[in-house]
This record gives structure tokens, sequence and C-alpha cells, in this order.
């Protein structure tokens, strides 16, 4: 259909994937560091991806609320987000992004659970370790975390189909294609770019969350292609999406300096 401009609408999501998975990156590990600092760790820092504290001297409690802390930051992002999403009227660049971060936040408190049982030196893998979990609670808690994201996936699936206008999303084969630009080709180049930003990495684990946890959108895949959904939220100023927006250009490339800046460290003590 030519009233879908593959280009625009691929860089437009692309931009905002990336923005929204680096921020609700950061704002996990600001998770960590605020809870150290509440603690009075010492050898504080926050880096790109990661916080540095010394462990010695604080108690196991402070150590589980360490942990603990940057997953919860990230639920509160998917739930608060959600909830924006669901007040949201207008099928803009803004709600895109809002829809991205409600997303990663669950991906960023769930994704978590789901690989406890496979890396005990992670967030909840931690403190499964040091409460110590069998693992068959283990698993049971990684099990439960990834039916939990899938559903809530699920439940995003609708916003992605109404960033479509009426006319895209009602025809089958229009709809395909739109999906295909607006979810999937921006994932596969999102991946890698913000792969990129994680450099330079401190352990493996930090290259599971930028490779492997976008993929967590295909679950909603189905959803976004076939169900049928209401039309009245339909996006009515879908011109905007195809078209490119200059400011977004501006936002990642604020969202990159900062990433870099943090690969040095913000230190508290």
């Amino acid at each position: 259909m030519d009233t879908i401009r593959k280009t625009q609408i691929i860089i437009n999501s692309t931009i905002l994937f990336v923005v929204a998975s680096t921020l609700e990156m950061t704002l996990h590990e600001f998770g960590h560091f605020f809870a150290a600092i509440m603690v009075h760790a010492k050898g504080i820092s926050i880096h790109h991806n990661y916080v540095s504290n010394v462990d010695d001297g604080i108690s196991l409690q402070s150590l589980l609320f360490i942990k603990g802390a940057g997953p919860f930051i990230s639920l509160l992002i998917g739930i608060l987000f959600q909830w924006i999403c669901s007040h949201q009227t207008k099928r803009n660049m803004l709600f895109l992004f809002n829809l991205y971060m409600s997303a990663f936040g669950y991906i960023g408190f769930f994704g978590y659970l789901m690989i406890a049982p496979m890396f005990t030196g992670g967030d909840t893998g931690y403190i499964c370790y040091a409460l110590g979990f069998p693992i068959w609670l283990t698993i049971s808690i990684a099990l439960a975390g990834a039916v939990a994201l899938f559903f809530l996936v699920n439940s995003l699936a609708n916003y992605f189909v109404e960033m479509g206008s009426k006319e895209v999303i009602e025809n089958g084969e229009t709809r395909s294609q739109f999906i295909q630009l607006l979810l999937v080709y921006p994932i596969f180049i999102g991946i890698v770019i913000t792969t990129a930003l994680n450099f330079p990495i401190p352990v493996f684990l930090s290259l599971i969350a930028p490779i492997c946890s976008p993929f967590s959108f295909f679950w909603g895949y189905k959803n976004a292609l076939t169900k049928i959904y209401s039309y009245d939220k339909a996006n009515k100023e879908f011109e905007s999406l195809n078209k490119l927006h200059f400011w977004l250009f501006f936002l990642l490339g604020i969202t990159i300096i900062y990433n870099r800046l943090l690969v040095y460290g913000i230190f508290a003590n």
C-alpha cells in the first residue's frame, strides 16, 4: 500500500526501540545504585550497564536489597508505562516510546526471573542462591516469570496494532506488512545497536539482555498479525509515523552520549 512508507516507519520505530531499551537499562542500574547508597555500601559506581560496590561489611539483607532494586524499578516502569498507554488517546511517537518502555520494563523484571536458574551472579539468580532456594523452586520461579511475560507481551500487542491506521490494519496483507516494518525490522536492527552500546562488558551476562530479551516481543507476534481488535483507537495521525522526525535523531544522539559517558562511571564515594 502506497500509504505505508517503509523506510520511515522502520527508522522511527528503531530509534524509539533503542532509546527506550537504553533508558530502561539505565534506570534499572540506577535502582541498584541508589539502593547501594541507601545501605551505605562502599566503592559504589554506576556504569552504562552495571553497578559496582564492595560487598564486604554489609549484611546479606542489604545485598539482597541492592540486587532486587534494579528488577523492582523495571517492574514499576512496565506497570507505569502500560498505564500511561492505556490512558493515552493519540497513537503518535510518544505513544510508541511509552509502549516500548513498558515492554522493556517488564522484560527487565521477568527476564531476570527467567534466567535465575542459570546465572547465580545475576540479580534474581543471586537472590535465589543466597536465600538457599532449592533448584526446583528457582526453576518454578523462572517458569512463572516466562508465563507472566508471555501474557504481558500479548496484552501489549494491540497497542502496536493501533499504531496503524484503520485502513492499514483492517486488511490482513497490509497489516502484516505494517507489523513487519513497525516491530520485526526494528527488533533485529535494534539488537545490533543496543548490543554495541553495551560494550565494554564486565561479564558475558551483560550481553544476554540486549541480544536475547527483545525476542520476547515475538510472543505477541501472532496476536499482532491476526487477532481482531477494535478499530476505535486506530492511529488517526498515521502520516506522522510515515515521515522522519529529526528530533528523534537528536534524542538518539543524547541517548548514545549519556550511554558512552556512563562507561567512565559515576562514583558515589
